[in-house]
């Protein structure tokens, strides 16, 4: 079964589940046990009830927490979902411009429908060509913010490409370098895989590639691009 939302709310610490105030309103899950926030998540009264009836609810003070077989249920549709995710080393540009290696889920993100088919040489240039593009400044608003109470230059934080980083502004021409060398063809696939993240079916559409070939033209130009990075 599929844990549901509530179950995996009351699992974090200090979360208790709880009447809500009024007539036929139901039960939450309260942060704290403080009924004066928001809760994070409702069920209705029968829910409530079927859950104690199965064993998942034990009574903490005025509420419920999950119980030893309520923790076990969660428990058990985390290990299912875990068999459908496909882990690996992922390099991770922090704000300061340092790399590090982040464990992920290759099957998600704008490589994830990919993940299967792309060699490791292909992949890394995706994920390095990411990072440059994420840290760059063509993913801010660059707009100037012409508001007589927005911040001029000097004042307050960065808001414009004349205020970015160095690293950021590095990242760019990294950015715009590897395009320029893949050529208009390759650039456009590469912006339409990892930058807007399109569809094989999509793609196919637009480039006007027979059906089933997208895959192949993907993995040229992701190719192409390892070449650049010296990767291959």
């Amino acid at each position: 079964m599929n844990a549901p939302r509530w179950m995996r709310a009351l699992a974090r610490d200090g979360n208790v589940l709880l009447p809500i105030a009024g007539r036929g309103k139901g039960r939450g899950v309260f942060p704290g046990a403080d009924r004066r926030r928001r809760p994070v998540a409702r069920i209705s009264a029968n829910q409530a009830e079927r859950a104690e009836a199965q064993g998942w609810l034990t009574r903490r003070g005025a509420g419920h927490v999950l119980s030893a077989a309520g923790l076990a249920v969660l428990r058990q549709d985390m290990d299912v979902a875990d068999q459908h995710r496909d882990w690996v080393d992922r390099p991770v540009m922090l704000e300061t411009g340092t790399i590090v290696t982040a464990r992920a889920n290759a099957r998600e993100g704008a490589l994830g429908p990919w993940a299967a088919d792309l060699a490791p040489a292909e992949r890394n240039a995706a994920e390095r060509f990411l990072a440059d593009y994420h840290r760059s400044t063509l993913t801010r608003n660059v707009t100037r913010n012409w508001s007589p109470t927005a911040p001029r230059r000097g004042e307050g934080p960065c808001r414009g490409p004349e205020d970015a980083a160095l690293g950021a502004i590095a990242a760019k021409d990294r950015v715009m370098d590897a395009l320029d060398r893949l050529g208009p063809g390759m650039a456009r696939i590469v912006e339409a895989v990892l930058i807007r993240e399109e569809s094989l079916a999509a793609m196919e559409r637009r480039f006007g590639w027979a059906q089933r070939s997208g895959r192949t033209a993907v993995k040229l130009a992701l190719g192409r691009l390892a070449e650049i990075y010296g990767l291959t």
